[in-house]
């Protein structure tokens, strides 16, 4: 055989090899990694509600009103909690070559970066002084990773501005179906270094999202749903990537330690693997690397008061004392500490009127579920027992 001849059957030897042994393992992977987006019985859509007007946020815009050259000069600071990437032009010019599909949702397809930054931007500006319905319509019109900060803002209102239960419920699930629909569109595998903030937002997204959603649904609900798997899996993974991260911290003790809440220690562990201790300590983490997140300590309390309920009362207090006194930067962390003097106005009527917290707990459930009263709403009442 000639040399021309064995390199051509090389050539076809070494092309097939990858498409039947080496990349066959590549796209298992790429698959998995798509599976974490699936969903089982997802809330099917009321357009009504989906459609319906958004409340305004309940605070002057003008402290948190920022220039383009301001966000970008306190992005860090900004986010210290979410820790997601700064949209350089740079960045975006990486991932819409990377992702073509992330390119094609584009409004505008042209390759001028600086003005997909700028479009980026614009949408964060509208987050940050709390305009979230902008926020929200502006990222899905310029499409791409305008969706981003588009998507955080639909959370932040469906869980602090949404008046009605329904309503958050709705505009959750919606929100998850997009994260579903980022991740599925902008695949990112673990071990890629480059694109590990990327890998990270994408679940911290959807599992916020889920836990959110899942933490005052029923315990049927919960399981058929496969939430409590949807919601740790994405905390699991991310803390794999960033084991420092402290919402990622919090999103995983948080909601074991909601699980504790509804349904017991014993079976909590047996069921789904809850245990006190995972429901605890990473607050401790999480405020040893940030301890100026409102978000942070008033899940702290909240986790303490399902895990260990009046025994752990002055420990609650405590946190949601402090968070309840936090500066606030920008419009989000506005939000958490309102819901944090909210949360502690609940909880010391709770205490002044001697019932149990189990009893406490379920009344505060019923009435909201009853009522189709969003209770974590910053603009409605506390939920006080006298």
């Amino acid at each position: 055989m000639n040399s021309r001849r064995l390199a051509s059957v090389l050539g076809v030897v070494l092309w097939c090899i990858p498409l039947s042994g080496l990349c066959a393992p590549l796209d298992q992977a790429y698959e998995r990694v798509r599976d974490t987006f699936a969903q089982k019985a997802p809330l099917a859509p009321n357009p009504p509600v989906l459609n319906g007007d958004w409340q305004p946020a309940p605070f002057d815009p003008a402290p948190y009103t920022f220039t383009v050259e301001e966000v970008r000069a306190n992005w860090n600071q900004f986010m210290r909690g979410l820790r997601l990437p700064y949209p350089s032009a740079d960045y975006l010019r990486a991932r819409y070559q990377r992702f073509p599909d992330l390119y094609r949702d584009l409004r505008y397809q042209d390759d001028d970066w600086e003005q997909h930054s700028r479009n980026v931007l614009e949408v964060w500006q509208a987050f940050f002084r709390g305009d979230f319905r902008q926020a929200r319509d502006l990222g899905r019109r310029y499409g791409g990773y305008a969706r981003v900060p588009a998507v955080v803002a639909q959370i932040v209102y469906a869980t602090y501005l949404a008046p009605t239960h329904e309503q958050k419920q709705q505009l959750l699930q919606e929100a998850i179906n997009d994260m579903a629909w980022f991740g599925e569109t902008m695949v990112v595998l673990p071990g890629d270094q480059a694109l590990e903030a990327d890998y990270c937002m994408m679940r911290l997204g959807f599992g916020y999202a889920v836990a959110r959603l899942a933490e005052d649904e029923s315990v049927p609900a919960t399981l058929q749903r496969n939430y409590a798997a949807m919601v740790i899996n994405a905390a699991t993974e991310m803390l794999a990537v960033e084991p420092e991260h402290p919402l990622a911290l919090s999103l995983s003790a948080a909601f074991e330690a909601n699980v504790l809440r509804r349904v017991g220690k014993t079976a909590g562990k047996f069921a789904l693997a809850a245990d006190s201790e995972d429901a605890i300590a990473p607050f401790e983490m999480a405020l040893r690397q940030q301890n100026d997140l409102a978000i942070v300590r008033y899940e702290y309390a909240n986790s303490l008061l399902y895990t260990f309920q009046e025994e752990a009362l002055s420990r609650a207090l405590a946190q949601l004392q402090v968070a309840a006194q936090l500066p606030a930067g920008f419009s989000m962390e506005w939000l958490d500490r309102a819901y944090a003097r909210k949360r502690l106005k609940e909880v010391l009527a709770w205490r002044d009127s001697g019932v149990s917290f189990k009893r406490f707990d379920r009344k505060r459930r019923k009435y909201m579920l009853k009522e189709n009263v969003n209770l974590y709403a910053v603009t409605l009442p506390p939920f006080l027992l006298e």
